[in-house]
């Protein structure tokens, strides 16, 4: 690529074929590193040498390198006396927002992470190289960064924007430093078109500031055709789209793709990202718009998927979802000014419309595989609204439940629908799915006769740790 958003009359439009992988998949750099163990009788015939990742000069990791008796080539560090290690060079990870094992703040895990954990080792509390903060510094805090070595993230990431305002006011996008280190944005880009990362080059002289913000608004920037920086003006598709960071050809970050896709809004709604105990983030609607501050926590309600029956001990057709208004008020699951119904998507189930369903406060309704497989299988209270839906079935080892309503249609006459919940459910054993290699959904879910139960109906629903097993209680609140 001989050239890229250097101005309309040079450029030369950016494949995604022609961008580097570390621009491509956030999580691939060219080289880093894994801290092992190793025994004493592994020390032997070893020389010095190093392990230097090419595309950050600050990863130079020293020490003694040994081929084992397989053949991989192992590092001895020569300068952790508590521990005898290697460094095995392997491909690694680098994402948007800043690793776990990162102590220093400057979003990546190298040697000055490394070094600063061995001088606060078994240290007291408030120690910075407490990654896992259990108060103490040890094994589990090495493991921690270990999993995480090599990791060459970019600080900045696209944080919050609106995109349905009707033009009554201007879109916008925030960006957020993630690290402890000012960040240079001279040059970068920002673009809705995937085609081309190139719409909007931002101003030189633009540095966001440790855990700063930087806010860019429609009428001024990205969509102002009098902004030295619009190539292509745009505005954010209330329908829903993805929107791009791109560095170009900047010296600390180059090449960095920066995506993120969002689904249709309703009127003054903004998404923004939110950060679970997974350590991964979600770019959802929010309960507030908070351009150039802290994100507020996301939208949640007014009805929720509250239980979830995906492998039933008994028949396979007693599957069950349960839903919950959570509100204070009457909630009907049918738009009229759409005239159109509220949906449940794979399985997939169109609301009644002749007449709609209203759910009253607290009040559950219950979506079942086969009624009368699950009427066999399970007690409900006396008035408990069961509908059937139309096709599909649960899968046992997980997937991706919504619950939507509907949104704008587009001039071709497409329908959008806007998400209300959503759960990525798992069953506890696909560990690979989830950062850090472990699945943190309960097991017991899975064939053993307990339901996924939501613990509280306001938190945020698609995150594990709002969830727990329990005895089936469909059209019920959970406990």
């Amino acid at each position: 690529m001989a050239q890229t958003c250097n101005g309309r009359s040079n450029h030369t439009q950016l494949s995604r074929a022609e961008v580097s992988p570390l621009a491509l998949r956030p999580h691939l750099t060219s080289a880093s590193c894994l801290v092992t163990r190793l025994g004493p009788r592994q020390l032997g015939n070893a020389r010095f040498s190093s392990c230097s990742n090419l595309n950050s000069p600050k990863l130079n990791v020293h020490g003694f390198l040994k081929r084992t008796e397989k053949g991989r080539v192992v590092m001895l560090m020569k300068w952790m006396p508590f521990m005898a290690a290697s460094v095995v060079c392997l491909a690694g990870l680098a994402h948007a927002g800043c690793p776990v094992g990162d102590v220093t703040g400057d979003c990546q895990v190298d040697v000055a992470d490394l070094q600063i954990l061995a001088g606060q080792w078994l240290a007291e509390p408030n120690s910075i190289a407490d990654i896992n903060g259990d108060l103490r510094v040890d094994m589990a805090d090495l493991a921690l960064l270990a999993n995480s070595w090599g990791e060459t993230s970019r600080p900045i990431v696209i944080n919050e924007l609106l995109a349905h305002s009707h033009d009554i006011a201007p879109d916008w996008i925030e960006l957020y430093n993630t690290s402890r280190i000012p960040v240079d944005i001279s040059g970068w880009y920002l673009s809705d078109d995937q085609k081309d990362p190139c719409e909007y080059r931002i101003a030189d002289g633009t540095v966001v500031g440790p855990h700063g913000y930087v806010v860019f608004y429609q009428d001024l920037q990205f969509g102002n055709p009098a902004d030295p920086g619009t190539l292509v003006p745009f505005a954010l598709s209330e329908n829903g789209e993805t929107l791009s960071l791109y560095s170009g050809d900047d010296k600390e970050f180059p090449r960095y793709l920066e995506e993120e896709t969002f689904g249709a809004s309703e009127r003054w709604i903004s998404f923004g990202r939110h950060r679970k105990s997974t350590g991964d983030s979600d770019f959802v609607l929010m309960s507030e718009s908070t351009p150039g501050s802290t994100n507020a926590y996301p939208r949640v309600g007014p009805v929720v998927i509250n239980e979830i029956m995906y492998h039933p001990d008994g028949s396979a057709d007693a599957e069950y979802i349960e839903l919950l208004n959570i509100s204070e008020a009457p909630v009907t699951l049918y738009d009229a000014n759409a005239a159109e119904p509220w949906r449940l998507m794979d399985p997939n189930l169109w609301f009644p419309t002749d007449p709609p369903v209203t759910l009253q406060p607290r009040e559950c309704l219950v979506l079942a595989k086969d009624p009368s497989a699950f009427s066999s299988s399970y007690a409900v209270p006396l008035g408990t609204q069961v509908l059937q839906w139309s096709s599909g079935k649960l899968a046992n080892g997980g997937e991706e439940l919504v619950l939507a309503k509907p949104g704008d249609v587009d001039n071709q006459g497409t329908r959008y629908w806007i998400q209300v919940d959503t759960v990525q459910y798992s069953d506890g054993s696909h560990d690979g799915r989830f950062p850090g290699g472990s699945d943190p959904w309960p097991h017991r879910a899975d064939g053993s006769g307990e339901a996924l139960s939501r613990r509280y109906g306001d938190r945020y629903g698609n995150d594990p740790n709002n969830w727990k097993t329990a005895m089936p209680s469909p059209g019920q609140p959970n406990d």
